[in-house]
């Protein structure tokens, strides 16, 4: 575990200003989001749940999206144990998209890296992710199959994160992957099991042509699992 005093002085403000005090163990957090998705120039409300782990640092997102009337899909994404994933399925259960590999794995430790602003009793957890920065802002590497990922935060006066980015992202295009600068814009700071945190994100890729707005959404209940307990910490 990374220990606080080797992080830079944003990162401490930060997690000082959002960390509970007497933290225990965490096997997992659980947390859930509304919104809407982009997709095909159509924005897609979902409801989304997701589960994080500490160390190796993973998660599972899954969000069911309503496409029009009797129509509906369901979204995955994730990474664990150095692979990523990503798909939907129609009804649930008709695949239309799945995608696997470095790149995908790429991708989903970039959002993971920046969803710590959501889970910062877990941040130090991972000893493979290194820390550096300065007194406004910090950053966070680590290792994506053979190449190397970064996300920046940006931390205002008051200790909270406004802004995570990465300067490339891989994102699809018709043969493959393209990567792009991208970023996490927050907003709605606020307790939420009893942790300071953004309520509201905006997801955008800062495409050649022009940038690429496609997630909006809203922290709707987030909850804290020990290690060896299945009920949430109350």
């Amino acid at each position: 575990m990374t220990e606080l005093a080797e992080l830079p002085l944003a990162a401490r403000r930060w997690l000082d200003r959002a960390t509970p005090r007497g933290q225990a163990e965490l096997s997992h957090i659980a947390m859930s989001q509304t919104g809407t998705l982009e997709s095909a120039e159509r924005w897609l409300e979902f409801r989304s749940e997701a589960t994080y782990r500490p160390n190796p640092l993973a998660f599972e997102w899954r969000a069911r999206m309503k496409v029009m009337l009797g129509l509906w899909v369901i979204a995955t994404d994730g990474h664990a144990g150095g692979d990523g994933w990503g798909g939907a399925k129609l009804w649930g259960f008709k695949s239309i998209g799945a995608k696997s590999g470095p790149e995908v794995h790429a991708t989903q430790l970039i959002r993971n890296i920046a969803e710590l602003v959501w889970l910062p009793e877990i941040a130090l957890a991972d000893h493979r992710l290194r820390w550096g920065g300065g007194a406004d802002t910090f950053e966070i590497r680590a290792d994506a199959a053979d190449r190397e990922v970064l996300v920046r935060f940006e931390v205002d006066q008051a200790g909270d994160i406004t802004r995570a980015h990465s300067p490339a992202r891989p994102y699809d295009v018709p043969d493959g992957f393209e990567d792009a600068p991208w970023r996490y814009d927050l907003s709605d700071h606020r307790q939420i099991d009893g942790v300071r945190m953004p309520a509201s994100v905006v997801a955008t890729y800062l495409l050649p042509d022009e940038p690429w707005e496609y997630l909006r959404a809203q922290v709707t209940s987030r909850q804290r699992f020990r290690v060896g307990e299945k009920e949430p910490i109350r």
